[in-house]
């Protein structure tokens, strides 16, 4: 895998100069690129019809409205020198010059795949750009950097002056340049494969494209049975998934579930395109894309969780098995982490040992927890105030 990255790296380097020249001046940015958005464009559109640009379908992600076609230069697609540093010169910006080059080898990577090419320098390439994407698009870069705007104005609070405002102001843009990297994209490339969309349904896309969660084989066999998937030790712990569309018929799936020697999954059975499609509607920010036009009246977005706004989610992991519940509110007692319930989990024991258990606010982030402990006990469980205490078992504890 270091090969594969030097190997991308002298790529990155050899057609860096010329991509640079070629936007220069370049004011409206891409937040999803034009070489990825390209290959959802309908294609039913005559080729003779040369005043008419062709484009992709485009909807809210609430699907209120009618689907409408937008040229790949519509401003829906772009913004304002968002990925500009204030230090840039204008007319060769660092981090959107950069951008370009990945998606130049992206263009590359895209088309051997399609004339039926798999090589680990094509999947390498497709990694880091889904690792890229995730992290470039306006919610991720702005979520991030408030979260590093808060910890710099707490240390300036401390040290005095505005030091660390100043040093990380920017570090949300600044990071994307160092992605590039074996460890950023080797826990990626070892568990890809390309699903290969064999249904009428093609798959959507929208404007947050990357889909990353947390997995575990049980999950992932909800998706993708009967498909064969790897059997692996603690079954039970979550890995994390990632799902990227590359056209309406192939799409990048990272998951340890799927054999790393396997590059190519075949999928026939529309449920599972449709499973994908409502992640997909989840997932996206504002709008979702489609290379036809309304190509579903309604997805059937599935919500397991409480229609409770308030509610919090908690993952507890035994040593064979994960117990997913929701919460009412939670607080912490020295060691204790206290969980007022809606209901009482039935499958948790008093006594039990545990792995972890962890707390998610859905309104923070399902994916970082808010509190939780590691190697851990249920203490007690109070039926009647429907209440649940966990102890840890050691003197430190994440919080």
């Amino acid at each position: 895998m270091t090969v594969l990255c030097l190997h991308l790296s002298m790529y990155l380097n050899k057609f860096t100069y010329t991509i640079w020249l070629n936007v220069a001046n370049k004011k409206n940015q891409h937040i999803v690129p034009r070489a990825y958005l390209k290959h959802f464009i309908d294609d039913s559109i005559s080729k003779d019809r040369e005043e008419f640009e062709a484009g992709v379908f485009v909807n809210s992600s609430d699907l209120d409205k009618p689907w409408k076609m937008r040229g790949l230069g519509h401003s829906l697609f772009t913004e304002t020198r968002f990925y500009n540093l204030e230090s840039d010169n204008p007319e060769s910006p660092i981090i959107e010059n950069y951008l370009a080059v990945i998606e130049s080898h992206y263009a590359q990577a895209v088309k051997k795949l399609l004339d039926g090419e798999f090589s680990n320098e094509i999947f390498s390439i497709l990694s880091l750009f889904v690792a890229v994407q995730f992290f470039r698009t306006k919610s991720s870069v702005k979520t991030y950097q408030k979260s590093w705007d808060k910890v710099s104005e707490w240390a300036d609070m401390f040290e005095g002056g505005e030091l660390n405002r100043t040093l990380y102001g920017e570090i949300s843009l600044k990071r994307l340049l160092y992605l590039a990297n074996t460890k950023a994209i080797t826990r990626l490339h070892k568990c890809a494969v390309i699903i290969i969309n064999s249904t009428r349904i093609p798959f959507l896309t929208s404007d947050k494209p990357v889909i990353r969660s947390f997995y575990n084989r049980e999950d992932i066999t909800k998706f993708f049975y009967p498909q064969q998937l790897k059997t692996y030790i603690g079954e039970q712990l979550e890995s994390p998934f990632y799902f990227m569309p590359l056209t309406p018929w192939l799409a990048y799936i990272s998951h340890n579930a799927f054999e790393s020697e396997i590059k190519g999954v075949e999928c026939e059975n529309h449920n599972i395109i449709v499973q994908l499609n409502d992640l997909m509607l989840l997932n996206a920010d504002e709008h979702i894309y489609s290379c036809i036009n309304n190509p579903v009246a309604s997805l059937h977005v599935v919500n397991n969780m409480s229609s409770n706004s308030d509610y919090l989610m908690v993952k507890a992991f035994t040593k064979s098995s994960r117990v997913i519940f929701e919460a009412k509110d939670y607080r912490r007692d020295s060691g204790l982490l206290i969980l007022d319930l809606f209901n009482v989990c039935d499958e948790l024991i008093e006594g039990e040992q545990l792995v972890s258990v962890e707390v998610f606010e859905h309104n923070f982030s399902n994916l970082i927890g808010v509190t939780g402990l590691r190697n851990c006990r249920i203490k007690t469980i109070n039926r009647a105030s429907k209440q649940i205490v966990f102890e840890s078992n050691i003197s430190s504890f994440c919080v």
